[in-house]
């Protein structure tokens, strides 16, 4: 029942099912789903579906969504971003986004679907991996993007060849899976950036315009 899922918590190897979410045997993981689902039914919980079932998008949409709106329950949905595995382009990488959100919202009851799509963009000649966010609520559509860095020729040169992105980095560094991991992001800067964090800050830039309009003096209370 358990094979390859992952604690939605940490993103390690789950072994139960409790409180709607597969979970690792960590107490405080367990205790987390406890508080996140709101109510012996969930009642009092705000349902947000990703459209992936990444450990790394759905750490970053939970993290993203405890700082602007407060406890939600992510739920990851495996769904197709009918793009291909290495979009390239800002059209592209957010129309994989925007479809991620939209099915990811029509397969379950939920406040918000999350959709996030890493893309290769080109910008002043140089190739820069950023990842987009969007984010559907049944009407209308956010965007959100992580900040840019640029991908090493080597990775480049076999992206160029058509090599997505991670098998790309497997390939030339000997790293596997590092997209459900710190991403190449983290291997670059030895772990002081990671993936996490870039989906993270394209979740939040994608919530600005959702959240209440603050004034100075709010700011300044805070």
């Amino acid at each position: 029942m358990f094979e390859d899922k992952k604690c939605s918590i940490c993103g390690t190897s789950a072994t139960n099912y409790l409180f709607g979410l597969f979970l690792c045997d960590s107490r405080e993981c367990i205790e987390k789903a406890r508080a996140l689902r709101g109510g012996p039914a969930g009642h009092k919980l705000r349902v947000v579906s990703i459209g992936s079932e990444n450990p790394i998008k759905i750490k970053g949409v939970q993290l993203a969504m405890e700082k602007t709106i407060g406890n939600v329950q992510v739920i990851p949905i495996d769904v197709d971003s009918e793009v291909s595995n290495q979009p390239r382009g800002f059209e592209e990488t957010t129309k994989g986004a925007i479809n991620r959100a939209t099915n990811a919202y029509n397969s379950i009851s939920s406040i918000y679907g999350v959709g996030i799509e890493a893309g290769l963009v080109e910008i002043g000649g140089k190739y820069l991996d950023i990842h987009i966010c969007a984010i559907f609520d049944g009407r209308a559509y956010t965007i959100g993007t992580s900040q840019g860095f640029q991908i090493p020729e080597e990775i480049l040169e076999e992206i160029k060849k058509g090599e997505e992105c991670s098998k790309a980095v497997e390939k030339v560094y000997g790293l596997k899976d590092i997209g459900r991991d710190e991403g190449i992001i983290g291997y670059l800067t030895n772990k002081n950036i990671n993936r996490v964090d870039l989906c993270e800050s394209a979740v939040l830039m994608a919530m600005v315009l959702r959240l209440p309009k603050m004034s100075a003096q709010d700011i300044l209370n805070k």
